[in-house]
């Protein structure tokens, strides 16, 4: 087992000394040109944003960067070296590694196993427990990473770290991220900056993808950004930019970023009553939400934001009361009991929980609702067709029909998709989690317009979000949870970015 790797310090900037460079890389794909012409160069020890629209082609580069696709026409030099085949194994022995979305980890491992996975000292053919604990020891020194912890019970940020680390200590010299602050507070983001900062001094290079302007004029040395396939430019000072800039470049086009009007509804008749709600994580003596009315729950993990909204759904079995318009009942046990009552619920992983990837469009729009436009257990399929036209034009779902399949949509309008999906119940309360996570920043404006105009039509809406700046923008209320409780509620002109962040930090 290796010893931790030795990093050279970086080079000043401004040297010239690259460490990778993608050279006029073409990917096609049948009569789709996913990337045109497309020269970065990644200089040592930087941190590198890349940035774009969901279908710019960023996944697309980074999987050629990766090792995970070859491309069309063009070459990829590591070093001054040109690489002369191109896949996962060369791309990791050349020094590049990925790290997904989605932490590649073991839960019922410690967090040494997990870090040594594939590497594990062995003696006569057996693991020798000493040795690798003594090497997790050292490579895990001062991250505030627990060795011996069950990765399993690791908070989102430590496995973050915790799966960089891998990349390093085998043999990881560039090293991408594909949107690691996904699912973090602005706390751990703060700490996994912090983190990536102290490794870029010891000389790891990052390629560093997010769709948050914000996030690349924090962390970043230098930004290349991606529109329709081809670079749209970019800078090696990202101190020179703006983000009003940096948003010209991922769209073409300047942007007005959404923002509520924000209503006051005191004194209103509620549309949704929850008394003496128990659950995981929860503990709500009464809360309620008026007809129209745009609330955010926010707080840090397991705070009790998350967990009240799964469990208005019956997605977090507990006790209480829910009344809608008036007429009182139990707590949903179950999401078809929730959907029954007028509730919908868009969750945060639109993958696994939100959409049918293989099955279309309009399929996938229609799931939820087919009851709705069933008899003897008969789906009419003219009205079906008529509700899926409808969310897939109001969605503006950028696809050329509602007959191809999900999987082959960017991100942004997958998104729109789930969307539609929820909206076709006709629900008289819509509960949206995390609704903008993941996309880019043109269609969160779209997805955050579509939450407004249903709001108009008296519908009552819970956003559950870890953006601030997302929440800000978008309601007319704040709670914020902590213990499985309100803790304390924003109105008007209260709700600023910096009091939310303020008192959800307090």
């Amino acid at each position: 087992m290796p010893e931790p790797i030795p990093h050279a310090q970086p080079a000043p900037r401004g040297t010239g000394d690259v460490i990778l460079r993608v050279e006029n890389v073409t990917r096609i794909y049948g009569a789709v040109t996913a990337l045109r012409d497309v020269t970065v160069e990644i200089r040592r020890g930087d941190i590198h944003g890349l940035l774009g629209e969901n279908g710019a082609g960023k996944s697309t580069l980074v999987g050629i960067i990766s090792g995970q696709r070859s491309p069309s026409s063009g070459r990829i030099v590591m070093d001054g070296r040109e690489l002369d085949h191109v896949d996962v194994r060369s791309m990791e022995e050349a020094g590049v590694f990925l790290v997904t979305q989605e932490p590649m980890i073991i839960d019922s491992m410690t967090a040494a196993e997990n870090l040594l996975l594939g590497i594990w000292p062995n003696r006569g053919g057996f693991v020798n427990w000493k040795t690798l604990h003594a090497q997790a020891r050292r490579m895990v020194e001062g991250t505030g990473i627990d060795p011996m912890a069950l990765a399993g019970k690791l908070d989102a940020v430590t496995r973050r770290k915790l799966n960089i680390l891998r990349a390093m200590f085998s043999g990881g010299r560039v090293i991408i991220l594909d949107e690691p602050t996904a699912a973090l507070t602005v706390a751990d983001r703060r700490q996994l900056f912090d983190f990536m900062r102290r490794l870029k001094a010891e000389g790891v290079t990052f390629i560093f993808i997010s769709h948050y302007n914000d996030e690349i004029l924090e962390i970043c040395d230098a930004v290349s950004v991606l529109r329709d396939g081809r670079l749209a430019g970019g800078s090696d000072d990202v101190g020179s930019l703006t983000s009003e800039r940096l948003t010209e470049l991922v769209l073409g086009r300047g942007l007005a970023l959404f923002q509520r009007e924000r209503r006051d509804h005191t004194g209103v008749a509620p549309a949704v009553s929850l008394r003496n709600v128990r659950a995981r994580d929860v503990d709500i003596a009464a809360l309620d939400i008026a007809p129209g009315e745009v609330v955010g729950f926010t707080g840090l993990p397991g705070a009790g934001a998350k967990e009240l909204a799964k469990a208005v759904f019956g997605l977090n079995h507990g006790s209480g009361s829910l009344s809608l318009g008036g007429v009182a009942q139990s707590l949903p046990a179950s999401p078809a009991e929730a959907i029954a009552a007028g509730i919908a619920y868009l969750s945060d992983d639109r993958r696994r929980e939100g959409s049918v990837g293989q099955m279309s469009i309009g399929a996938n729009i229609s799931l939820s609702s087919l009851g709705d436009r069933s008899r003897a257990g008969f789906i009419d399929r003219a009205a079906e067709s008529g509700v899926v036209q409808h969310y897939f034009k109001a969605m503006g779902i950028k696809a050329p029909t509602p007959d191809y399949a999900v999987d082959t949509l960017s991100g942004g309008n997958q998104q729109k998709v789930c969307l539609g999906r929820v909206l076709a119940t006709k629900p008289r309360l819509l509960i949206v989690d995390e609704p903008t996570r993941g996309i880019d920043i043109g269609v969160k404006q779209d997805v955050l317009a579509i939450i407004d105009a249903l709001s108009r039509e008296g519908v009552a809406v819970i956003i559950v979000s870890t953006d601030t700046d997302e929440l800000v923008r978008a309601v007319d209320r704040v709670c914020i949870f902590e213990h499985g409780r309100v803790r304390e509620t924003l109105f008007g002109n209260e709700i600023t970015v910096e009091r939310v962040r303020a008192t959800v930090q307090a």
